[in-house]
């Protein structure tokens, strides 16, 4: 063999290895993410950092996967088989094919959750809502709930505009159950909300400790004799301002200065580490509420976390994801520019089955809704 040849034997060997290498950072990484769903962040904060760059991850595992298969080299059984095992997981975010037809009969229950932002507030005019208030009142119509959960719910201009007349005006749901956040000994007229077709014969809040802005809603509601307990939650945000999404947009230009790029950098991290401390204890305050219902669940809200998240393992431990089960696409649900991950959810418990989920695209609000078709699986008599 020549001295050439040794050359480019060597050099090929070098590719390989580093590109191995580089594969088994991706694969730890991807490992860590998957764990991030079991490991409480307000104990070892670092896994939900890498369980919010886990379908990152996949993706990059992906292209190796490919690569290996390409050149057929053995390593491909890493990718392969890291990618099988995190399956799970994967479905979260992105679903290949759904139940994307409703299977509507008389039974059943159409169900949104939707984070409105607060009705987009600072566009109203005097008297009356604006535009994109209306258009997304005008959706929620088109949308035909019978259950309506909306975050980030704003009671209107006092004694102008009355926003729950005006969602019953559009909706026809009658019933309803609205809270609004108390801050510093006040009331303010934004909170979140439940609008329901039939009665809501009881119900409760979960104030989170620490927080009197984010919330959960529980209310009992009998639909056609039976009673099911429906969960209206918005965990806790990572609250980030104008600037921090200014920095983000514009990353590549803020790295040229180190000081600036670590000043925002550090603000960022710590939004987001406090957010998911927050979110661990709040989810398992609510898990513990759906533990323990005495009749069939429907939980919908803003997590404001990924399907990787231990705040999404603990809610959905014993539920049904309706976009796992019925929708298809990428899953994303929030609009705005960081983080764009699946946020909003619809789950319900096994006495439950879903079609037709469905992620409306419309550029209201920062959050796209979701809806979702339940039906009530027939109860088995025994013999």
């Amino acid at each position: 063999m020549s001295t050439r040849e040794n050359k480019k034997k060597r050099k090929s060997s070098l590719l390989s290895g580093m590109f191995l290498a580089a594969n088994l950072v991706v694969l730890i990484f991807l490992v860590l993410g998957y764990l991030a769903a079991y490991i409480p962040p307000d104990k070892y904060w670092i896994f939900a950092f890498a369980g919010l760059a886990f379908p990152y991850m996949v993706l990059v595992n992906i292209v190796f996967l490919t690569v290996w298969l390409l050149s057929r080299n053995k390593y491909v059984l890493f990718s392969l088989a890291a990618l099988l095992l995190s399956w799970s997981r994967i479905s979260g975010f992105f679903q290949f094919r759904g139940n994307d037809a409703a299977y509507i009969k008389e039974s059943s229950i159409k169900v949104v959750s939707y984070n409105v932002r607060i009705f987009d507030r600072y566009q109203w005019e005097s008297d009356k809502t604006s535009q994109n208030a209306e258009d997304l009142l005008a959706l929620t119509k088109k949308l035909s709930p019978d259950i309506l959960c909306l975050q980030e719910y704003h009671a209107g201009r006092k004694g102008k505009v009355k926003m729950e007349d005006s969602v019953f005006k559009y909706t026809g749901l009658r019933y309803r159950h609205i809270e609004y956040v108390k801050l510093k000994g006040q009331v303010k007229p934004y909170g979140i909300a439940t609008f329901s077709r039939w009665p809501v014969v009881s119900s409760q809040t979960i104030n989170f400790k620490g927080n009197t802005v984010n919330f959960c809603l529980i209310n009992d509601i009998v639909c056609r004799g039976d009673t099911m307990r429906v969960f209206n939650i918005h965990l806790e945000s990572i609250q980030l301002s104008n600037e921090d999404y200014l920095y983000v947009s514009d990353i590549a230009n803020q790295a040229e200065d180190k000081a600036l790029f670590t000043k925002n950098s550090r603000k960022i991290f710590f939004k987001f580490r406090k957010a998911f401390i927050s979110r661990a204890s709040q989810s398992r305050e609510v898990a513990e509420r759906i533990q323990n219902s005495p009749y069939p669940v429907i939980v919908c809200g803003d997590f404001n976390d990924t399907p990787s998240s231990y705040s999404y393992h603990q809610i959905a431990q014993s539920l049904d994801d309706s976009f796992k089960e019925s929708g298809s696409g990428f899953g994303q649900t929030y609009a705005g520019i960081f983080p764009s991950f699946r946020i909003d959810y619809i789950l319900h418990g096994q006495e439950f089955s879903s079609t037709g989920f469905q992620r409306t695209r419309e550029p209201y609000s920062d959050h796209y809704p979701v809806s979702a078709v339940l039906n009530l699986r027939e109860k088995e008599i025994p013999e």
